[in-house]
């Protein structure tokens, strides 16, 4: 089995009250998604809501963005990201909250994600954001 990081996005697609669309930013996600399975890791998804979490940021000439888009295994994972719910801290050696502006909205007071970055953290994991992830 190899080592798993999991990846944190967000389930809210609006930005506050203007209409506009927003979610989790596609290459806070798809770069270091590429240079962590290029590496072995094996990378799972969880959003607030689970599910399919809205995006942005696809920069038309961005080939890691492309490879992602394109990958079918991956886009099945982040299309039916699991809930914290569902989560078990213990199969993780790390954790990535990806950035967007979505995550204003339903990361800083999310006390089950919070937790499973805390379990993870203390059992020598790696906690990382990016972004607006923080």
């Amino acid at each position: 089995m190899s080592k798993k990081v999991l990846f944190v996005v967000t389930s809210h697609g609006e930005l506050g009250n203007t209409g506009e669309a927003t979610g989790y930013y596609l290459g806070e996600v798809t770069h270091p998604w590429a240079v962590l399975a290029d590496a072995g890791y094996e990378i799972d998804f969880v959003s607030p809501k689970g599910g399919n979490p809205p995006y942005y940021g696809n920069t038309p000439d961005d080939k890691v963005n492309e490879r992602f888009l394109a990958d079918e295994y991956y886009q099945n994972k982040i299309q039916n990201t699991m809930k914290p719910s569902e989560v078990n801290p213990d199969e993780y050696v790390a954790i990535l909250y990806a950035g967007g502006h979505g995550t204003m909205w339903d990361f800083a007071d999310n006390e089950e994600l919070a937790l499973i970055a805390q379990k993870i953290y203390e059992k020598n994991g790696v906690v990382s954001a990016v972004c607006h992830g923080p």
